[in-house]
């Protein structure tokens, strides 16, 4: 990681304000009015009393009027606050904290990306704007699967990148896919859209031979393969009962693709559903995206090849992930926001830096807090989740 994103006292700041936001929450006994992070936060608690062995195979526990195995998805996302409960913080209390360490996790590393594409100024300016968007105000405090996902995707992507140079690096990305098999299984497809465009684009434009990308993503597919018969078996074994065959049951077989279920939203109700969050959730650095190509109509072929070619490189991968991205999920019967998460993100990081070039001002006014509050990005982040833990979450939601 690039050392000079973060100085010393931005780490050591951030690390403050994380254990003080995190005791907070045990101290008010925090929980979610999202009906998501509450299931996994309860599933938490309960597991945290469970022998080890038990841990593979959580349970509805009565949440949402349903008793009997949870094969919703695989246990990945309760494994961390099911370990931070063992060493004595409350569960449901423990899952909040993992969804806000995998939250500050996630903005760091897109921060870093934006640093190796554009400048350090750009990834510094990354770290506060990218906490200033409707998604993350949405998602401050949760304790479901998304950030988690997003981590997953990012380090798959930093991974490949990092193989290009040396096999050392082999392990990383099958490692981050078969992280995201365990947090969400078939969602595995969105991070595998990410590394797939990021290797025939190569945004940064590293030198090294494509063999090797092409090699560790084989490698992730015959990782994932044994790790998901490695999990069955352990869940049979506990269970008595096939997980993947219960996921299948629960969220596949349901599941159709193209035609709509009778009474059931279309494909173009879903593209609608879609483009609305794309352009909300990620506000205001879509709009400014949006507005940049107003700005810049009758000349887009001068702006675009007077561009370096790696920023060339960066937003073509930005548009190939979010319009492959949304097109893969257009067709689904099933439909939710969560499942566009990480294409808000990688389209506000690009619409952000799209903002600081446009609007130089908006650059200079935040390197000049940088400068002059000691550690501004950690500070933003504590002002902010303390804001979210007193007023709770105002921000307007769109629904349906």
């Amino acid at each position: 990681m690039n050392a000079s994103l973060l100085s010393r006292r931005d780490v050591i700041v951030w690390a403050i304000a994380f254990v003080l936001v995190a005791t907070w929450l045990v101290a008010i006994r925090f929980a979610s009015d999202d009906p998501d992070s509450a299931l996994y936060a309860d599933q938490s608690a309960r597991l945290a009393a469970e022998p080890v062995a038990h841990w593979i195979a959580p349970e509805w526990w009565g949440n949402w009027d349903s008793d009997g195995l949870f094969r919703e998805h695989p246990v990945g996302v309760l494994i961390a606050p099911v370990l931070l409960a063992t060493l004595g913080v409350p569960g449901v209390q423990a899952a909040y904290i993992v969804g806000i360490a995998a939250g500050l996790i996630a903005v760091v590393l897109i921060a870093w990306l934006i640093a190796r594409v554009m400048s350090r100024d750009d990834g510094r300016a990354a770290l506060v704007l990218l906490q200033l968007m409707p998604m993350a105000f949405i998602f401050r405090i949760r304790a479901n699967h998304e950030y988690p996902m997003l981590v997953c995707l990012l380090v798959a992507l930093i991974g490949i990148e990092a193989v290009r140079r040396s096999w050392r690096w082999a392990w990383v990305t099958p490692l981050a896919l078969c992280a995201a098999v365990l947090v969400k299984a078939a969602f595995v497809a969105v991070p595998l859209l990410a590394i797939g465009w990021w290797m025939l684009i190569n945004p940064l434009g590293t030198k090294g031979s494509i063999a090797r990308p092409i090699a560790t993503i084989a490698l992730s597919l015959a990782a994932i393969v044994v790790m998901s018969m490695g999990y069955d078996a352990l869940y049979l074994r506990v269970t008595g009962e096939s997980f993947w065959g219960g996921y299948w049951a629960r969220q596949l077989a349901p599941l159709s693709i193209g035609a709509a279920p009778a009474n059931q939203p279309g494909m173009l109700h879903h593209l609608g559903f879609y483009a609305v969050r794309m352009a909300w959730h990620p506000a205001p650095w879509s709009l400014a995206l949006a507005a940049t190509l107003w700005i810049t109509r009758g000349r887009w072929r001068a702006t675009w090849q007077g561009l370096p070619s790696v920023h060339r490189r960066a937003l073509i991968f930005v548009g190939l992930f979010v319009i492959s991205t949304v097109l893969m999920l257009v067709p689904m019967s099933r439909f939710a926001e969560r499942y566009i998460f990480s294409a808000n993100y990688a389209l506000a990081a690009a619409g952000l830096v799209i903002a600081i070039r446009q609007w130089p001002r908006l650059g200079e006014t935040l390197r000049h807090l940088d400068a002059r509050i000691p550690a501004f990005p950690a500070l933003c982040w504590a002002v902010l989740m303390a804001l979210r833990l007193v007023l709770g979450p105002f921000l307007p939601r769109i629904s349906g």
